[in-house]
């Protein structure tokens, strides 16, 4: 017996599925919350994911230097190389197939909504008509402005950890502070007691 492989994405979806009649009724409101709740917990991955995508975009471009590459072909290319991200080139391929255009790699922003994706997105949209030695040059200075805006995220999180460590142990040091006054404190006022009676 052949076991297929499937994806985190198609389990949930799955699930759900067999699940939706088990669960109460939600609001519209409610689902477009934990959609976008489940989205932000899934866009750092996504984030390193379309970073690495830009990269193989970025590779094909310079060994197909020479010929055009067609969106459908890159689509391919990049489907075979996300793990993240397969399900949903999948279905921008799928949109792009049946004549949406340049609609279905709004998809991508949609599904992961970063101002990287949506810039992703605007680039594959234009694949069609970028040769590849500008599609080089259009990577590379994307590739450039997500590493820096990465590199300002990361900062940004290690100043907060480093805030809130040093909070910690200033509130730390004061409670050790407090607890020695309140010891000596209360020693002179039982050795003060022990005087009077």
């Amino acid at each position: 017996m052949m076991k297929i492989k499937t994806t985190t994405g198609f389990k949930v979806r799955r699930l759900a599925g067999y699940t939706k009649s088990l669960l109460p009724v939600i609001s519209e409101k409610s689902r477009h919350d934990i959609a976008v709740k489940w989205r932000l917990l899934y866009s750092d991955k996504a984030e390193k994911e379309v970073f690495h995508c830009c990269i193989v975009l970025k590779n094909l471009a310079i060994v197909h230097r020479e010929m055009p590459m067609s969106a459908d072909f890159i689509l391919e290319q990049l489907m075979e190389s996300s793990k993240t991200l397969r399900n949903t080139f999948a279905d921008i391929l799928s949109a792009y197939r049946n004549g949406k255009g340049e609609d279905a790699f709004s998809i991508l922003y949609s599904r992961i909504p970063i101002k990287e994706c949506r810039s992703f997105a605007n680039i594959l949209s234009k694949m069609d008509q970028i040769n590849p030695a500008e599609l080089v040059a259009h990577m590379t200075a994307f590739e450039e402005t997500f590493a820096s805006q990465r590199m300002t995220k990361g900062m940004k999180r290690a100043e907060r950890k480093s805030l809130l460590t040093t909070m910690i142990a200033t509130a730390s040091i004061f409670a050790i502070l407090l607890n020695f006054t309140i010891v000596v404190v209360f020693m002179d006022t039982l050795n003060l007691l022990g005087q009077v009676f």
